[in-house]
């Protein structure tokens, strides 16, 4: 079964990877570096708190330029929101970004902010206008304070849910939702989440269409195995589906990075020491850097009082990366 889940994804990947431009298109892209020489803040839920998707990025970027800073922290936290809603069955509320935003801003100062909510804030209910409002309030809260540090704002649209690796335990119209028993079409709720996200793009304020790109993919894959995904318990992507979403990040950041077979790039990765290396320090840093802003969550408080630990082994890993792209 798993070897033929390969098959499948390894066919889809020649349809969906990103193509390689032309050299004079690519002269004209690579003037701008969206992501160098800046420090990057990424905040969001327990999609970007596993971080694939983040390592994919920091690895192609290392690899394609080798001679520009990379200087990107991630802090996603499991279960974060930032409308501040919960389901009424949880006994704590989700944490929400917004009560340590402040103290990320502060302490990180990030030229460069990107974001990706919307997983969790409709709360796997239907779509449900009280919610759907404290939702746009988050963000326009979170557009103001960036703002308001001179930081530069890209949004994520939220990813995709597929309720039928749980098949079993979703909830139809009338009964109970929560996030154990979500709504069997809380697929409609993040698109309308992500259809309201893409409506406020302008020049100065970017939005990645994470969710209308991984739609089409999952959608060809069921049409030649019903009950394949990437999305193995409904909410969040695998390995596969976080490669998907850095392919769709990268096409729009870095159109001059090609990432031709999703399949075969997972299974040389596992090898590839440079890979380990990213995934190591982005794994590192980012649980330095989440603990040292700080966070509430299941009525537990953590905060730590010093970063120099995190950032004295960063430097090792740092050291290590240099000396493998020096070679």
């Amino acid at each position: 079964m798993k070897s033929y889940f390969f098959i499948l994804v390894f066919i889809l990947s020649l349809t969906t990877s990103c193509k390689s431009e032309k050299k004079s298109e690519i002269d004209l892209v690579t003037k701008e570096l969206p992501l160098h020489n800046k420090r990057v803040l990424i905040l969001g839920n327990s999609i970007t708190q596993h971080g694939h998707y983040v390592d994919f990025i920091e690895y192609y970027l290392r690899k394609q330029y080798t001679d520009n800073q990379l200087d990107i922290i991630s802090i996603g936290l499991s279960s974060e929101t930032i409308s501040g809603t919960s389901e009424d069955q949880r006994e704590y509320p989700r944490p929400n970004v917004r009560t340590r935003l402040d103290k990320a801003l502060t302490e990180i100062k990030p030229d460069l902010v990107i974001a990706c909510y919307g997983m969790n804030d409709g709360n796997y209910h239907p779509l449900d206008s009280l919610r759907f409002q404290e939702y746009k309030t988050g963000i326009s809260e979170l557009k103001t304070k960036v703002e308001g540090i001179n930081a530069q704002l890209i949004l994520m649209t939220p990813t995709i849910f597929d309720p039928n690796p749980i098949e079993e335990r979703v909830s139809k119209d009338g009964e109970k939702h929560e996030y154990w028993h979500p709504y069997y079409k809380y697929n409609d709720v993040l698109e309308a989440y992500a259809d309201w996200l893409l409506s406020i793009e302008t020049n100065a304020l970017q939005v990645i269409d994470l969710h209308h790109h991984l739609g089409p993919i999952l959608a060809e894959m069921k049409t030649i195995k019903a009950d394949s995904t990437f999305i193995p318990d409904g909410v969040h992507p695998n390995k596969i589906g976080h490669l998907y979403m850095a392919q769709k990040i990268l096409k729009d950041l870095y159109p001059e990075i090609s990432i031709e077979h999703p399949i075969a790039e997972i299974e040389f990765l596992k090898t590839d020491s440079l890979y380990s290396l990213v995934s190591k320090r982005r794994e590192l840093r980012s649980e330095g850097w989440r603990n040292y802003v700080g966070y509430t969550k299941n009525g537990e408080t953590i905060k730590w009082d010093s970063i120099s630990a995190t950032k004295t082994e960063v430097e090792k890993l740092d050291k290590a990366i240099e000396n493998l792209l020096s070679k």
